[in-house]
């Protein structure tokens, strides 16, 4: 069975609302892995996020700019 890109209008889509909410970050659907992934646009080296889910991926950022920030009484 071929794949046609209709099939995962849901899925570009999910990634194209995650790309406008995370405006520091490139969120992409990549069909042939079935991941959701984000490249940080910012002026720090971050490694590439992947996850299954667009709730996953949207974790994942949150996480990796929570942790990137200076905490108070560290």
């Amino acid at each position: 069975m071929a794949w046609d890109r209709d099939q995962d209008t849901d899925k570009y889509e999910a990634a194209r609302l995650l790309d406008q909410l995370h405006s520091h970050w490139w969120v992409l659907w990549g069909p042939g892995s079935r991941l959701f992934f984000a490249f940080y646009l910012g002026p720090h080296h971050v490694a590439p996020l992947s996850a299954a889910t667009p709730q996953q991926l949207d974790e994942r950022i949150r996480t990796t700019e929570w942790e990137a920030q200076p905490h108070r009484g560290q």
